[in-house]
Parts: C-alpha cells; sequence; structure tokens
C-alpha cells in the first residue's frame, strides 16, 4: 500500500509539471528489463508497443525514469509495432555491452539484420531491479506508466498481460519465454490466437545416449498455447550440420509433417526414429510461422556413442567465503591439446566466451575460471594451473543452478545441474573423471580440509567399500616416547558420501578419544599418538574402537578393540 501511494505521488508530481491528463494512449509501455544480464547497466530496456491500428509519429513524446527525461525526436512507431528504448543501443567499436550485441547481430549496427526488424533508440534510464517506476508521456498530455516491486531475477523481464488494458500490476506478470525476454515481439505472457509453440522440454530422446548405427526416437511435442483452434501447419526435422541454427535442404531428416488443428490448451506428440553414426549433433524441431514464431523452434543436443567430451567441469565453487570467489574448474581428459577459441561457459540463461585470448588446456591439465582473480588467489594461493577470470560472469545460485559448457560451435559440451548449496567454502567435486556429468551420484561435496580442490586431483577420487573395514596397526602399541611403536594407524574404507566418526572408549564405556565427529570422508587413514582428548596419554589396557558411517540417512557401526602396552 504504501509503495502504491508512493506511486500515486511520483504520478501526481509528473503531472502537475507537464499539465497532463489521463487517457488510454495507443503507444503504451509493454515490456521492461530492469535486472539486466549479468549485472551489466548498460542492458536495461524498455518496450513501447503502439496497438492503434495506423502508425505513430513519437517526435515531442517523454520517456521518464526517475530524474531523467528522454525527449523523443524523428522517430514513428508502426501500427501493431515495438520501438525499444535502450540505455545503450550500440558499441563501436564492438563490445558485448549493448542491445544490439546482446539481442541484435551483433554488427554494431542496428536494423542490418532480420532479427532487427523492429525500432530502437537510446534513452536515459536507470532502473532498480526490486522497484521503481517510469513513465511515457505524449504531447497531448497522455500518460502510460508502469511501478514495479519485485525482481523475478536475473536477464527476466517484466511483460504487460494486455497491451489493450489499464497499467495496474495486476497487467503485468515475469516473462515465461525460456530467453527472459521478448524484445520486439509479442510477449510471452499476451495470448496470441493461433500459437502453436515447442518448449525446451518438449524435445527428447530415448536412449539418452544413442548407440552408433543403432536406432533410436526422437519426440517431439507441439502444444496450442493460442486462444483458438489453432490453424493446420506443418513441422521439419532437420540436423544442423554448420551450427547456423537455419534449415538446408541437405540437413532435413524427412519430409516435412502435417500438424492438424490442435484444441486450445492440447497437444499433439511426434515420434522420430533416427541413427547416426559416432560423433555430436544438433536436432532441430521447428514449426512454421503462426501469430507468436519465437517459440515455434527448439533443440536438442545428441552425442551418440557414450565417449567422454574433451573438455569437462571437474569442479565447482558456487558458495565461496566472504572474500572469495566463484570458479569452475575445467579438465582435459584426453590425449590432445585443447584451445577454447570461442568456447563460452554459464548458466542456464546465457553461456559467455571463457576468453579472448589464445588459451590451450594440455592433456591431462586443469584450468580454472574465475569471476575475480584476486579474490581466487587470496582464498587458493598455491593453485598452480592455469586460472583466468571471464570477463562476463554469470553468477552461480547458491542452493540451485546449471553450468554449462559451449564449444566454438555452440554445441554443449558438458553440463552439470545442483540443487544444494554445502556451505560457504566448499565446493562441489566430480567423483570419476570417466563417468558422465549427468549422472548425480558422480557429484558430492569436497572433502578435503580446505574445502576444494581446485588445479588438482579431487579430494573424492578415493577407493569406496560398500562395507565398512577397519585396520589397526600396530595392535598392541605403546605410547611411550621411545621410539617404538608409538602410534597406531587406522585404516578405514567406508562407502560413498559417507559422513564418518570414529572415536575411542574405555572398557567402562566412557568416551576417551574423539578422532572423526560426522565428518565427510573418502577410504584413508588416521594416526592416534595415544592421547585423550585431554591431551594426556592413555593407561595401558584394552580400549574399543568405534566406527560409524552415516549415509544418506542409513547408519552402518562397526567395533573392534586396541590394546595399548605398558611402558
Amino acid at each position: 500500500m504504501v509503495k502504491f501511494c508512493c506511486f500515486v505521488f511520483s504520478l501526481m508530481l509528473i503531472l502537475n509539471f507537464y499539465s497532463v491528463v489521463f487517457a488510454n494512449p495507443g503507444v503504451v509501455i509493454n515490456e521492461l528489463l530492469a535486472n539486466e544480464p549479468s549485472c551489466v547497466t548498460k542492458l536495461e530496456w524498455v518496450e513501447l508497443f503502439n496497438s492503434d491500428s495506423m502508425g505513430v509519429d513519437l517526435g515531442g513524446w517523454r520517456f521518464v525514469s526517475k530524474s531523467d527525461t528522454t525527449l523523443l525526436e524523428k522517430i514513428s512507431i508502426p501500427a501493431k509495432g515495438y520501438l525499444i528504448l535502450a540505455r545503450k543501443l550500440v558499441s563501436t567499436p564492438f563490445d558485448s555491452v549493448s542491445f544490439e550485441a546482446h539481442w541484435g547481430d551483433a554488427s554494431s549496427v542496428w536494423g542490418d539484420s532480420e532479427e532487427e526488424d523492429f525500432e530502437a533508440v537510446e534513452a536515459k534510464m536507470s532502473l532498480t531491479n526490486s522497484n521503481g517506476e517510469i513513465f511515457l508521456i505524449n504531447p497531448q498530455g497522455n500518460v502510460s506508466g508502469f511501478a514495479w516491486n519485485k525482481d523475478w531475477g536475473d536477464g527476466i523481464s517484466w511483460e504487460k498481460i494486455d497491451p489493450g488494458q489499464d497499467d495496474s500490476q495486476e497487467n503485468w506478470t515475469r516473462c515465461l519465454y525460456f530467453m527472459g525476454s521478448t524484445p520486439g515481439k509479442i510477449n510471452s505472457v499476451t495470448p496470441a490466437s493461433n500459437d502453436l509453440c515447442i518448449l525446451s522440454e518438449d524435445i527428447t530422446v530415448f536412449p539418452e545416449t544413442p548407440e552408433e548405427f543403432v536406432n533410436f526416437e526422437i519426440k517431439v511435442r507441439v502444444r496450442n498455447q493460442g486462444t483458438q483452434r489453432s490453424l493446420p501447419n506443418q513441422l521439419i526435422l532437420f540436423c544442423d550440420y554448420d551450427f547456423d541454427s537455419q534449415s538446408q535442404p541437405d540437413e532435413m531428416l524427412d519430409e516435412p509433417y502435417t500438424i492438424v488443428p490442435i484444441e486450445v490448451d492440447d497437444y499433439l506428440d511426434f515420434t522420430f526414429e533416427l541413427s547416426f553414426p559416432k560423433g555430436n549433433y544438433r536436432i532441430y524441431a521447428e514449426i512454421e510461422k503462426d501469430d507468436k514464431d519465437y517459440n515455434n523452434k527448439t533443440f536438442i543436443d545428441l552425442k551418440i556413442g557414450d565417449e567422454l567430451p574433451h573438455l569437462i567441469i571437474n569442479e565447482f565453487m558456487c558458495s565461496p567465503n566472504p572474500s572469495g570467489a566463484e570458479w569452475i574448474e575445467l579438465l582435459n581428459p584426453k590425449e590432445s591439446t585443447i584451445s577454447l577459441d570461442n568456447w563460452s561457459l554459464g548458466d542456464s540463461l546465457e553461456q559467455n566466451p571463457i576468453t579472448s585470448e589464445d588459451i590451450e588446456i594440455l592433456p591431462g591439465d586443469y584450468l580454472v575460471v574465475t569471476e575475480n582473480l584476486a579474490s581466487f588467489y587470496s582464498t587458493y594461493p598455491e593453485a598452480i594451473c592455469q586460472v583466468i577470470e571471464q570477463e562476463k560472469w554469470r553468477t552461480l545460485n547458491n542452493t540451485g543452478d546449471k553450468i554449462i559448457l559451449k564449444d566454438s560451435q555452440k554445441f554443449v559440451v558438458d553440463q552439470v545441474g545442483y540443487t544444494k548449496d554445502w556451505g560457504k567454502g566448499i565446493s562441489w567435486e566430480r567423483i570419476d573423471p570417466q563417468r558422465v556429468s549427468s549422472d548425480s551420484d558422480n557429484w558430492w561435496r569436497s572433502v578435503d580440509p580446505d574445502g576444494a580442490t581446485p588445479c588438482q586431483k579431487n579430494s573424492l577420487m578415493g577407493g569406496y567399500s560398500s562395507e565398512l573395514r577397519l585396520e589397526i596397526k600396530p595392535n598392541p602399541f605403546s605410547p611411550d616416547g621411545d621410539g617404538f611403536e608409538d602410534e597406531v594407524r587406522f585404516t578405514y574404507e567406508i562407502p560413498l558420501k559417507a559422513e564418518l566418526s570414529l572415536k575411542i572408549y574405555d572398557v567402562k564405556g566412557r568416551l576417551v578419544k574423539t578422532l572423526l565427529d560426522k565428518e565427510p570422508q573418502v577410504s584413508g587413514e588416521i594416526i592416534w599418538d595415544g592421547k585423550s582428548d585431554k591431551n594426556r596419554i592413555i593407561r595401558a589396557g584394552i580400549y574399543v574402537v568405534f566406527m560409524e558411517a552415516e549415509v544418506e540417512g542409513r547408519k552402518l557401526t562397526q567395533k573392534a578393540s586396541v590394546v595399548v602396552a605398558k611402558r
């Protein structure tokens, strides 16, 4: 209620300043991106939409954001057309920090490609992620405005549901398109009468890793998200051999399939049987044009033959210490050198170039990509592999995200999803580099005392057993300081992902020494010098060694005896 009153008060001030009146203008604010990708404020933008059947000259219109006012000149917006007000439209010389570079063809010129088929100009703005207000005022005093009070997340825009209705917050919501925003296009939340779509999860392969020259199935689901029964359409399936996202005659995998009319909120499933030689492939499913064609195409990357990628995600830090930095460790498990030229790394929303330098990873070597080089080295000063700082780092959510690695052809080489925060300064480690990343059982928290192992062998690559095993040598031992058998060595084998407790009791059941207490471990060993928790040499006699491992809520125990000999 307080925010609404503030919005009304601010609006009244603007109305008094410009001496305007309320109306329902044909040109309205239709979408805005306040939480820009990767925290790059120059990527903020606001979209205008002309709901009228005639074009509108915007000369003399004003766009207001906080204390900034932009007077629009020599620009028009066509009937049922869009105009983007960008904080930074183009960059010359080219860099990635502009609207044209991020949502266009990155040529440093706006309007020179099919994807840049709507008007765009620069405007002054400063949009706060979690709340704010903007206004559009025409020369006659008509006002369109919007106040927001929520942050949908990095790179996710606010969209107007019905451009013909009022500016109330009930008529706005988050963008549902998987790319996070829809600049210059009909909003993802705005209903269209004839709208068939294929969501990213609507194309699947079975089995997940097909064998070479063995038939497998591609399944595609076509949904009707429109407001009316869909019109007849066609579905094509093609293999994007040249990775240009466009179908060519020699890339078609079959003749187009007819999509019969589909009822509202219903769907049709299509199944294709294919086979390929060993290799990596990108398969597209595409519907022909309709009222909302940006959701008409999606793809799936296939790896034919069970073969590890040339570069794998081996470890990552998503929840660093306050003075540390996020980082991702890559490993080259192959026998050939890998060049990182045009490779990209990021999260599920966006992947950015790893480096602009000529960097190679030798066979068996590690490379760490981090958000901040100085912070990384302050935490791991002894890291000895290549460590580079990525220019545009995608922040990794602590409690769940996906890391995606793409090669120079933008093919997904490796990816891993996670759903848990182990705590500050504790990394996720790959258990076996020869097993695929999609296997959730192949990842767990680092058990290294430092919480992570960048630039070195993962702490989880120890041996494991299906049961508890304990070996005690020498037994008996004599902690008398004579240099002979003064210590005892406990060698243990435990199940994978176990938390281990190892304690020493006397024959009356009194706790003498805690060696480990519910600590994440791999199979290994620990040495005891015969001293109690009070740092005193214990008396000669028989003691009970109690070993307990907790594995995902299941407890395993084992007892043994150790003899302390007389001095």
